[in-house]
């Protein structure tokens, strides 16, 4: 069984590399980590690289595992995210097919983190029909080899496709799973994962 970390609208790489795990452990008892996938992502706007955050609540000096990190809501940071995803993608040719389920889970407003990126695995499936299993750490498993090796799997290359924004800017590799499933729609999965990333 392979061990991933929870991410918040992963890359296409992350995707593909559960895709391609018979089995996949969900790692829920290491500590979190600022500026990591597990909170943030990547979109491409007319300006560029947008990267989105989720802001979380933690005390100064104390270890929270990701299973129990609180999302903070204090901060507009549902309000933002919407709103430069609608921006950025208003225009791409599957945006209205996906932006209702998209919108549900903002409004959702999860308690946790490892809540708020299940509602969003829970949508990636079921929108790329994918039915591989996903299970939960009962304990902390991931060991420094196995965090190379993960890294090496979500770091790798897409193949280009049509992205809005292509006459202004070259294609940009690697974000969102928003940004494929936006531009290709349902043919994400066929073209480009898991085999031809």
């Amino acid at each position: 069984m392979q061990s991933f970390q929870t991410a918040y609208f992963p890359s296409l790489a992350y995707v593909r590399a559960l895709m391609n795990s018979t089995e996949s452990c969900i790692e829920i008892h290491e500590h979190f980590v600022k500026q990591s996938i597990r909170t943030r992502c990547e979109i491409l706007t007319a300006n560029g690289v947008l990267q989105l955050n989720v802001p979380v609540i933690h005390l100064s000096g104390q270890k929270v595992k990701i299973k129990d990190c609180l999302i903070d809501y204090s901060k507009s940071w549902v309000t933002d995210h919407w709103r430069a995803i609608e921006s950025a993608y208003a225009n791409a040719p599957h945006f209205e097919h996906y932006a209702h389920d998209l919108r549900a889970i903002f409004t959702a407003q999860p308690k946790t983190l490892l809540e708020l990126n299940g509602l969003i695995w829970k949508w990636l499936a079921s929108a790329l029909g994918i039915e591989n299993q996903l299970y939960y750490s009962e304990e902390f498993t991931t060991s420094r080899t196995d965090k190379k090796e993960w890294l090496g799997r979500i770091n790798g290359v897409t193949r280009a496709y049509y992205q809005l924004f292509a006459d202004e800017q070259t294609f940009v590799s690697n974000l969102s799973v928003l940004d494929g499933l936006f531009n290709e729609g349902p043919l994400l999965r066929k073209h480009f994962l898991p085999a031809d990333l």
